[in-house]
């Protein structure tokens, strides 16, 4: 038997940043987030989606907080989210819902300053109104879950090419996303 060369090492910051970089970007916002302690932080909410062959159809949210030291800590958010995991299945998050996944990726690949919590919700068909669903029925209800103010989404245009999911230069000067800024830095680094 002929002997195999060694696999490279695996690298989950780059495993992490292939697949995040390859989803279908919908849409993007900003956030208020009060948590329990009524300490408030800011956060991106990037919104994407993935089309499964022969199902229906994933929303992808992909909630971004810096928690650099003097902000909140790593810890209060994750209780802070932690109330996602029971309240989201007895919750109504559209026509054909049929349940969800929720990962913390701020483990992968020693990210230590950023808070990163993935929201999949999924859905039995093919979501024909995304925009109705995520604004009238998806980011109300988590609004009211996690206590947050969402701004109005951000629509990304849908002739970008795949794995162009960096917003423009204007709007990353906006007041209340320097998380976004900082983050965007953060990602070019790594």
């Amino acid at each position: 038997m002929k002997d195999l060369p060694p696999s490279p090492e695996f690298d989950p910051r780059k495993a992490y940043h292939a697949i995040k970089s390859r989803e279908g970007m919908l849409a993007f916002t900003g956030f208020e987030l009060t948590a329990d302690t009524d300490e408030t932080t800011e956060g991106i909410l990037k919104i994407s989606a993935h089309r499964a062959p022969y199902r229906g159809d994933t929303l992808i949210l992909t909630f971004i907080i810096d928690a650099d030291p003097g902000r909140l800590e790593k810890e209060t958010l994750t209780r802070h989210f932690e109330r996602l995991e029971t309240t989201v299945p007895a919750m109504r998050m559209g026509a054909d819902y049929e349940g969800f996944n929720l990962t913390c990726l701020d483990f992968i690949g020693g990210v230590k300053r950023w808070f990163i919590k993935e929201l999949k919700l999924s859905y039995r068909k093919p979501i024909a109104q995304t925009k109705t669903l995520l604004e009238r029925d998806v980011l109300p209800q988590l609004g009211r879950i996690l206590n947050c103010r969402f701004e109005p989404l951000e629509w990304w245009p849908q002739a970008r090419p795949v794995g162009d999911d960096e917003p423009s230069p204007d709007w990353i000067e906006r007041p209340g996303w320097k998380p976004l800024k900082s983050f965007l830095n953060w990602w070019r680094e790594s």
